[in-house]
């Protein structure tokens, strides 16, 4: 089976690469994004099982990519938000509804690599009934 595709939607360079570096150890195929709008260009083109986003990008911001992520694939994308803040409880009760995860920084690596080793796991249970 293809290793799952993570999309990573993040403008500071070095957390973008410390993604990817982390992603690629674990063995996930990965895309990287530096805008939400380019992301959101790359999700057509990859075709990721998941997406991690900052909340904050310099264009739109990371509700505005969930949403767009629902409303472009009907392939149940996992969409993992990554943020310092977001503007407000209102807003983060929002997007804790609306994302499938959500993560404070720092980053806490060891709930993260399990979010995602579960949902490789049931990617393979997915894949195992439809084949």
């Amino acid at each position: 089976m293809a290793a799952q595709r993570i999309l990573v939607i993040e403008d500071e360079t070095s957390a973008r690469e410390a993604l990817k570096s982390l992603l690629d150890e674990e063995g996930y195929t990965v895309c990287t994004a530096e805008t939400g709008t380019r992301g959101l260009e790359r999700l057509s083109e990859f075709h990721p099982d998941t997406v991690v986003c900052d909340f904050y990008l310099p264009d739109i911001d990371g509700l505005q990519v969930v949403r767009a992520v629902r409303a472009l694939s009907d392939e149940g994308i996992t969409v993992i938000v990554i943020t310092g803040g977001c503007g407000g409880e209102e807003q983060e009760n929002t997007l804790r509804r609306e994302a499938d995860f959500f993560f404070q920084k720092p980053l806490d690596l060891h709930r993260f690599r399990d979010v995602l080793q579960r949902e490789r796991e049931d990617g393979r249970e997915r894949a195992a009934l439809v084949s």
